[in-house]
């Protein structure tokens, strides 16, 4: 009764993605360790996007409003198509809240079990808050495969995901992802792609 995405596949952003060169190491550590530390640094900002999610058993699509404050602190809004909804994640040092379009809400401490119960995966918000800055989780194992030819991390895995960001823009002094694409090599059947439209930065 909770789920958040329409049950069938929708096609999801679809436009062809230009082929992108890759390289196996950085092309300039030194480059790549201060986008590291330059972005680390960014503790609110918000975005506004299309999320997609494909499973096994269905898909769907939604519009996407994230406001981060600092890790344990931050509101999203989804917002459904054809009148399905909005709804509500809100994190707080004290818990995780989901309100659903009906104003019924869910808590639990930990915002990926939250969603797991909800949709019956686990969608990784506490890793997203960070790849969607284009770095890896800090203080956890990264697999880092591959970077672009401007120096930016293009392919990594952590945590059980393989992250993939094939196109950046550019926000004031900032270099930062358009594009996220998410999918579980222990599961050929779950993949999530996020664009970006807009970004936000707090100064």
């Amino acid at each position: 009764m909770y789920r958040i995405l329409l049950p069938g596949l929708i096609s999801l952003l679809s436009a062809c993605t230009p082929a992108v060169k890759t390289v196996s190491t950085p092309p300039n550590e030194q480059q790549w360790q201060q986008h590291l530390q330059q972005v680390s640094a960014i503790s609110q900002w918000d975005i506004s996007g299309r999320l997609g999610v494909e499973t096994e058993q269905n898909g769907g699509q939604i519009d996407i409003f994230w406001q981060q404050q600092r890790d344990d602190y931050y509101d999203i809004r989804m917002v459904a198509p054809f009148g399905g909804g909005t709804h509500f994640l809100s994190a707080r040092p004290e818990a995780v809240t989901f309100t659903n379009g009906n104003g019924q809400q869910i808590i639990e401490q930990n915002a990926d079990q939250l969603l797991a119960r909800i949709n019956g995966w686990s969608f990784p918000v506490s890793g997203m808050r960070y790849w969607i800055l284009g770095m890896p989780v800090p203080g956890k194992t990264a697999r880092l495969i591959s970077w672009n030819e401007q120096g930016l991390l293009h392919l990594m895995e952590q945590d059980g995901w393989r992250i993939e960001i094939p196109r950046y823009k550019q926000e004031g002094d900032y270099t930062l992802p358009k594009k996220i694409f998410l999918s579980r090599p222990d599961n050929d059947h779950l993949s999530v792609r996020m664009v970006i439209r807009n970004w936000g930065l707090a100064q």
